[in-house]
């Protein structure tokens, strides 16, 4: 009975996402050599940092989770669309290493758990830095 449950549990939970919109990609959507990816309370940070990185000339888009369980229908298709992933996350990695489990994908994290919230230059420098180490 226990077994039974849980997969009824963990396929009402999955059905959920058909009511979920799906994500939409901000910025050089088409061809962006850099996805960020963003839930919570990063949203603005991301989005001036995004703004900057673009502006000096860098592709660069985005997007924003507000659903985690389940994800987006569309997330693994948008994740997998952009040959790197850059994570921006106020914990230690967490979602990143769900977006790599689950999607196959080489999401990287820049973390911060200092109890600030990131601010724009710094997530412009952590792309800027990004998309040099994987050149």
């Amino acid at each position: 009975n226990h077994e039974r449950m849980v997969h009824l549990r963990a396929e009402k939970v999955a059905r959920i996402a058909d009511h979920i919109p799906e994500l939409e990609v901000t910025g050089d959507v088409d061809d962006a050599d850099l996805l960020v990816v963003g839930w919570g309370s990063t949203w603005g940070a991301i989005d001036g940092g995004v703004a900057r990185a673009r502006r000096a000339g860098h592709k660069v888009a985005q997007t924003h989770l507000v659903h985690l369980n389940p994800f987006p229908p569309n997330l693994g298709d948008v994740v997998r669309r952009y040959p790197r992933v850059l994570v921006p996350e106020m914990n230690l990695g967490q979602l990143s290493h769900q977006l790599r489990a689950e999607f196959l994908v080489d999401a990287r994290s820049v973390t911060k758990v200092r109890g600030l919230p990131f601010t724009a230059s710094e997530l412009e420098q952590a792309i800027i830095d990004h998309l040099k180490d994987q050149a």
